[in-house]
């Protein structure tokens, strides 16, 4: 029966159902655009049978599924594939809806096309359903960088920039609370300070990063700090990576 799908599919996409053209559309969308798009009857059909193969090749275990799909989506991102990435994740997700893992990869794909907004929903959506204590700081600390990159599209004395970076904050915050020792979240402040337009406190930042044992902070980041405001006398130096 495998053998057969792709000739069926075939005929149904050939028959006017839909081109090849609008079904890579739907498959570039997270969540194949659900739900304000409704697939065509073929497409669920196709879906159906990969949820079926899929749960009997992890022995009737979907959720591990998920996670298979959400590493090869993860894998594709390594290379630069952003819609072959969003169509892993959107395989993960008919396999387990509830994965918080793939509304996580949605969120890297939508920041990758500039989509700050979506991105941000999709990481509300994965905090409700983080079931691992120890992911959560990263994904706290994602979701204070995609709130500074939504607030930073505002022009400066906007309320919506500055509850914007509020929420920025308060993400950050939060991660710190959970996790002192997860030091990617200093970085990460830090550019949310500099697109704030707070520089001061984005070399706070980095002292804290450096003072919690960081060995590497970016070194264009650094240089383009720089240019706003020359490194304070009271931050110490340290190694940049590039």
């Amino acid at each position: 029966m495998a053998r057969a799908i792709l000739p069926i599919l075939f005929l149904l996409m050939s028959s006017g159902c839909m081109t090849v053209a609008e079904k890579e559309h739907i498959e570039a969308l997270p969540m194949y655009g659900q739900p304000e798009l409704q697939r065509p009857e073929f497409l669920v059909w196709e879906h159906n049978t990969f949820v079926s193969q899929e749960t009997k090749r992890h022995d009737g275990d979907r959720r591990r599924a998920s996670r298979t799909w959400v590493g090869r989506g993860m894998q594709a991102l390594g290379f630069g594939d952003i819609d072959g990435a969003m169509r892993q994740f959107n395989r993960a997700w008919l396999l387990d809806e509830e994965n918080y893992q793939v509304y996580w990869g949605f969120a890297q794909v939508s920041v990758l096309r500039n989509q700050y907004q979506a991105a941000a929903g999709q990481l509300d959506r994965a905090l409700a359903l983080v079931d691992d204590p120890f992911q959560k700081p990263a994904l706290l600390t994602d979701r204070g960088t995609a709130a500074s990159l939504v607030a930073v599209q505002y022009p400066l004395q906007d309320r919506h920039r500055r509850e914007g970076f509020e929420v920025a904050r308060h993400h950050f915050r939060l991660a710190l609370q959970l996790d002192p020792g997860y030091l990617p979240l200093w970085e990460a402040w830090a550019r949310a300070c500099y697109r704030e337009g707070a520089y001061v406190e984005a070399w706070e930042k980095i002292q804290q990063a450096r003072q919690r044992g960081a060995r590497r902070i970016s070194a264009e980041f650094v240089s383009a700090l720089s240019e706003k405001l020359r490194r304070p006398a009271s931050v110490v130096g340290g190694e940049e990576s590039r």
